[in-house]
C-alpha cells in the first residue's frame, strides 16, 4: 500500500513539474494536423481600433490569430466578421501554402436562430430552403404557441457559406436562421487573460482553415487543435 501511495505521489509531482515547464515562458503551441507545433517567436500587436493580432513564427511558417478586441471571452472564426480570423502560411522549397478561416462553401457547422416563426410543430429531419447550398435538415423544437425555440443540425448539407439565411419548412414559413460557419472554415480563439498593466495576453484556440491559394501541394483544410498561447507580449501596431 505504501508503495502504491509513493508511486501516486511521484506521478502527481511529475505532472506538476510538466505544467510548470509548459507555462514557464511566453509561447504558443498546439497540434497542427495532429502533429505537435510550437512557435519560435510570438508577439501580439494592438491597433488603434482595439483589434488584437497574435503572430507566431517558425523559420518557414507564420500563424496569425486575429480578434476584434482584447476583451476576455470567445471569438468565433469563419463567420462574416473578418475581424475574428486565423491564417497560416508557409514557404518551403519555393512551395507557398496559405490557409485562412474565410467564408468558403461547405457543410454547415453552426447556426443561429433569427426568428422563431409561427405555426410550427416539433419534428426531426425537417427540410429547409434558401441559402447557397442544399441538403440541410434540422431538428425543430417548438412551444405550445407554435414558435420555434431551438434548432439542431441533422444533415449538414453542402455548399453553404457563412451568412446564408435559411427558412425552415412547415408552419407559416417564417422561421429563419443564419449559417454561422461551415466545417471547412470554423473554430474559436478564447482570450482567458489580458493583462493591460504588463501588456500580455493568454488564451486558447482551435480552428479549421481552408486552402486560400488553392495550392495543389496542400490539402483542402488545415486543422489546429489544443492550441494555447501564454503571456504573449503585446505591442502597439505600427
Amino acid at each position: 500500500m505504501k508503495r502504491i501511495l509513493s508511486l501516486i505521489f511521484i506521478a502527481v509531482a511529475m505532472t506538476s513539474c510538466q505544467d510548470d515547464v509548459k507555462f514557464s515562458n511566453p509561447g504558443l503551441q498546439g497540434l497542427k494536423d495532429d502533429v505537435f507545433w510550437t512557435s519560435g517567436e510570438t508577439r501580439a500587436y494592438l491597433n488603434a481600433n482595439g483589434r488584437l493580432s497574435i503572430e507566431a513564427l517558425t523559420e518557414f511558417e507564420t500563424l496569425t490569430l486575429n480578434t476584434s478586441s482584447t476583451n476576455e471571452g470567445t471569438y468565433i472564426l469563419g463567420t462574416t466578421n473578418v475581424n475574428n480570423s486565423a491564417t497560416y502560411s508557409s514557404t518551403i522549397d519555393n512551395v507557398a501554402l496559405e490557409y485562412a478561416t474565410v467564408a468558403v462553401p461547405g457543410p454547415v457547422s453552426n447556426i443561429n436562430l433569427i426568428s422563431g416563426g409561427t405555426g410550427y410543430s416539433s419534428g426531426n429531419s425537417v427540410i429547409t430552403t434558401g441559402g447557397s447550398g442544399s441538403g440541410l435538415t434540422v431538428s425543430v423544437v417548438a412551444n405550445a404557441s407554435g414558435v420555434v425555440t431551438s434548432l439542431s443540425l441533422v444533415s449538414r448539407g453542402n455548399f453553404y457559406v457563412a451568412g446564408d439565411i435559411i427558412t425552415v419548412s412547415g408552419g407559416n414559413l417564417n422561421c429563419r436562421f443564419r449559417v454561422q460557419n461551415v466545417q471547412n472554415s470554423n473554430g474559436e480563439i478564447k482570450i482567458t487573460e489580458y493583462d493591460d498593466v504588463n501588456m500580455t495576453v493568454s488564451g486558447t484556440f482551435k480552428f479549421n482553415a481552408a486552402n486560400a491559394n488553392n495550392s495543389p501541394f496542400g490539402g483542402p483544410i488545415l486543422n489546429f487543435q489544443y492550441g494555447e498561447f501564454y503571456k504573449i507580449p503585446v505591442f502597439p501596431s505600427l
